[in-house]
């Protein structure tokens, strides 16, 4: 069956759980600033926990909880891109656990007539990689990865561009990061599903769920 629906999903945090990456992230970058790493990750993991009135208090999520702790630290981009591949590194390796959202192989599988694009801003050759290692490659059509989101999906969405919004009968996208995820995908008139880890008020998605089988079952 030729697909006439694009199905946008987002990697980290929403097809891929687990909070040891974002926890290399955070050793990495605090040995950058010269900072020990309980100084970041004491922090970020009541942060993760939902505890009200930390320094991270209006984040998104936990990736842009250490990228503001980063640049309150004075550390520029390409530190904390260099600080972030590092990080990802181990999880290549396998030395960090993730996992995939239970029945959501099952659920993706099933949907016939949906052309299914993963975008995410991580590296692309990792993101196959981990793909693979999940199971997920089975029922992604196809891997964006090093999307630069928003711009980078807004581009993706454009007349021309690679997943042209003027091309599918209906488009959605499933995220945990409304302006990364879900904000291009609005602007074009398409469906959102927004995973809310954490308040995002100016986040005004189709639908909000706790995960992404919820959203899935929305469609």
């Amino acid at each position: 069956m030729m697909a006439d629906r694009l199905l946008i999903l987002d990697f980290d945090g929403t097809l891929c759980l687990g909070d040891g990456p974002v926890r290399a992230f955070a050793r990495e970058v605090a040995s950058t600033a010269g900072a020990a790493a309980v100084d970041l990750l004491d922090p970020l993991d009541r942060f993760l926990q939902g505890e009200l009135g930390t320094p991270f208090e209006g984040c998104a999520d936990a990736y842009t909880a250490v990228a503001t702790w980063a640049r309150e630290r004075g550390l520029e981009r390409g530190a904390m891109t260099a600080a972030f591949l590092r990080g990802r590194a181990e999880l290549d390796a396998g030395h960090i656990e993730i996992s995939t959202p239970d029945g959501v192989i099952d659920r993706l599988g099933a949907m016939q007539g949906w052309h299914r694009v993963l975008v995410t801003n991580s590296p692309l050759a990792s993101t196959v990689t981990l793909t693979a290692r999940l199971g997920l490659d089975t029922v992604l059509d196809t891997i964006i990865g090093d999307a630069a989101k928003p711009g980078g999906l807004e581009a993706l969405l454009a007349p021309g561009g690679d997943l042209d919004a003027r091309r599918w009968s209906r488009v959605v996208s499933l995220g945990d990061i409304w302006i990364n995820d879900l904000a291009p995908v609005h602007a074009v008139r398409g469906e959102t599903g927004l995973i809310e880890r954490h308040p995002q008020p100016q986040a005004v998605p189709t639908w909000r769920a706790g995960n992404v089988q919820a959203l899935l079952h929305q469609i």
